[in-house]
């Protein structure tokens, strides 16, 4: 059972919260399950202090083909914990905002127990295991400067490099269609939440519609480890990784509808063997690689009621051939919020991802040239607090091989916010 802790926490807090005595707490009108702490909660918000708690678990089984079919089905989950200080309001700081994030992660990967082969899957068919059962770590502390009439904001700390850059929403289970596509196909490079590294961002808002930014961060192998996720030292860095990023949100293009459209690249220094190589010759060293992205999202239609209508998102990825397996990737993607009256926010999604390998690599084990991904989904929203998220997912030459069977996998996110 402690291997599954966390997924199960939900049920083990509603039970206990069975016995308070807080009248709001699992009010399904509300917008956090335990409530509004007999009206405090909105009193520290309005004081500049504000609070995040939530639990997210996927859980995936392996109907068909991969590896091991049939196979117990498995769960993968992660604690999130945070706060964000308004240090205007609390201490007359101007424009300044400072947050600080923990998770934790546990469970265990369908993906590697069951589906992948020889060669690990490209993806993962549940995006909260990513870097792994990676237990507890410091996912963000950092400050936030808006200089308001300049149109200038900087940021410093221990950051993401996908807080800020390649921004991508998260509405599916499998990491193909979840969070900055950079970190899925150039991993070894640039790290997404929860993994942070020291790092700085500056950004101009030339317009309210379009905004230009870029990036130094520290790029230290050491900061995915278990056992250092909360290592705040840079003894084993090696280099820095640089990304920059324009960014255009229209309020009004398709059918006179709001989009945001990113167009970025990333330059990382690093230039010992064991993290900079070529890789069709581990052996020789290299003092740079790189990578650029376009991400789009638009809605398409519109109820007329806030977001409800169909969305359309589309990510486009390159990398250095040089020391990148995956060197581009393709993903498109529908969805569609608000099937209902009576179930405004909930949302069918429909995504597909190609991740090609590199055909330097060694077409022996690499024999097929592409991995596929692909996910149906169903978001509901019973209350504001829990979502449910039933999905059917369809893998393609996983791994880029043909040594494993096609597979077919179910799978049940959920998402509790306190």
């Amino acid at each position: 059972m402690k291997k599954f802790s966390l997924a199960l926490m939900p049920t083990l807090v509603m039970a206990a919260m069975t016995h308070t005595n807080a009248a709001d707490a699992f009010d399904p009108k509300g917008q956090y399950m335990l409530g509004d702490w007999d009206g405090k909660r909105t009193e520290l918000a309005q004081q500049g202090v504000k609070f995040e708690a939530n639990i997210a678990a996927d859980a995936a089984y392996l109907a068909d083909g991969g590896r091991n079919a049939g196979h117990s089905a498995t769960v993968a989950s992660q604690l999130w914990l945070g706060t964000q200080l308004d240090m205007e309001k609390l201490a007359g700081w101007d424009g300044v905002t400072v947050r600080a994030v923990m998770t934790a992660r546990q469970g265990q990967s369908t993906t590697i127990d069951d589906l992948q082969g020889d060669a690990p899957q490209l993806a993962n068919v549940q995006a909260n295991f990513g870097r792994g059962n990676q237990k507890s770590r410091l996912t963000e502390l950092s400050i936030e400067k808006n200089f308001k009439e300049q149109g200038i904001s900087i940021k410093a700390g221990r950051l993401g490099l996908g807080m800020d850059f390649n921004v991508m929403a998260c509405d599916f289970e499998s990491n193909a269609f979840c969070a900055a596509q950079m970190g899925k196909w150039q991993g070894t490079m640039w790290m997404n939440t929860p993994v942070a590294q020291w790092g700085g961002r500056v950004k101009y808002q030339a317009t309210p519609e379009l905004a230009a930014q870029v990036g130094v961060y520290e790029f230290n192998p050491e900061n995915a480890l278990e056992r250092h996720g909360w290592n705040l030292d840079t003894d084993q860095a090696d280099g820095v990784t640089i990304p920059v990023e324009l960014v255009w949100t229209p309020k009004s293009l398709v059918n006179g509808l709001a989009g945001s459209y990113r167009v970025g690249g990333m330059y990382n220094t690093a230039d010992d063997v064991k993290n900079q190589k070529d890789i069709a010759n581990p052996t020789d060293a290299k003092n740079r690689t790189f990578g650029g992205w376009v991400a789009i999202e638009q809605q398409l239609t519109s109820t007329g009621e806030g977001r409800r209508g169909l969305h359309s998102f589309a990510n486009f990825t390159w990398h250095d051939r040089v020391t990148t397996k995956v060197d581009n990737s393709q993903q498109l993607g529908l969805k569609y919020i608000g099937l209902a009256d009576r179930l405004p926010t909930d949302m069918i999604g429909l995504g597909v991802n190609r991740a090609h390998v590199n055909n330097r690599l060694s077409a022996d084990k690499f024999d097929a040239s592409a991995e596929y991904n692909i996910e149906l989904n169903y978001s509901h929203n019973p209350t504001k607090w829990l979502m449910v998220r039933p999905s059917l997912q369809y893998v393609v030459n996983p791994g880029s091989t043909n040594r494993v069977d096609d597979a077919f996998v179910i799978g049940l996110s959920s998402k509790v916010t306190f």
